[in-house]
This record gives C-alpha cells, sequence and structure tokens, in this order.
C-alpha cells in the first residue's frame, strides 16, 4: 500500500514540483493550493502533511496547532515548509514535527519523507 501525504502549498508551481517528486517515488500526493483537505484529514488519513507556512488567509503555524490539538489528527505528522527566517522557531511552537527551509534540496526534503514513512504504520 501507498503512503499517504498531503501538500499544502499556495505556488502553483512549487505544490506540482513536490507532487512530481513525491508520486516519482511512489507515495499517494493529495496536493491542494489551500487548506480544504486538512477538513478531511480523518477520512484521508495521511501518512504525513508538507504544510507551507504562508497560505493567503491561512499560516501554517495555525493550521499546525489545530491539527494537533484535535485528538483525531494529533498523531499525525506535520513538516513546515517556508522561506521564513525563524522557521525553526515557528515550527517549535506549533507542535510541529519538523520543517524544511526553502529553497531546499530536492534529496534533502526526500529524506526527511522518508523518515516518517518508516515510522508510518
Amino acid at each position: 500500500m501507498k503512503k499517504k501525504i498531503v501538500v499544502i502549498e499556495d505556488n502553483h508551481d512549487i505544490l506540482e514540483l513536490l507532487g512530481f517528486i513525491l508520486e516519482n517515488e511512489d507515495y499517494e500526493v493529495l496536493a491542494s493550493l489551500d487548506a480544504e483537505p486538512l477538513k478531511s484529514l480523518e477520512e484521508i488519513n495521511p501518512h504525513l502533511i508538507l504544510l507551507d507556512e504562508n497560505l493567503g488567509k491561512h499560516k501554517g503555524h495555525q493550521l499546525c496547532l489545530e491539527i494537533k490539538a484535535n485528538r483525531g489528527t494529533s498523531h499525525l505528522p506535520v513538516i513546515l515548509i517556508s522561506a521564513v527566517n525563524n522557521l525553526a522557531e515557528i515550527a517549535g511552537k506549533c507542535k510541529a514535527d519538523n520543517y524544511i527551509a526553502k529553497p531546499f534540496l530536492i534529496e534533502d526534503l526526500l529524506n526527511l519523507v522518508k523518515q516518517y514513512h518508516r515510522r508510518s504504520p
């Protein structure tokens, strides 16, 4: 069974690139330009969430806090993705499981994702 990853990114080009990279590694990817899939996380039951910090009207850290506060989704690993300078601090405060700064190397992204792939049931 393929591991499922939800990718929330408001930049279409980056979203498309992330989807291509992850699907090429045999992950099932649910990619979205907005936070809509987060409303159905319990049904989707992903193995990992890649969440951009700057999503227009939403902030990734606020969405991460909501995910981690919900009993049904708190176990889901969340990786914040952003180019903001204080990403490590933001990720820590919102209880994200990890973070990756833009721009990133594809190899670094895949190595990080694979850490959670091995941990997932």
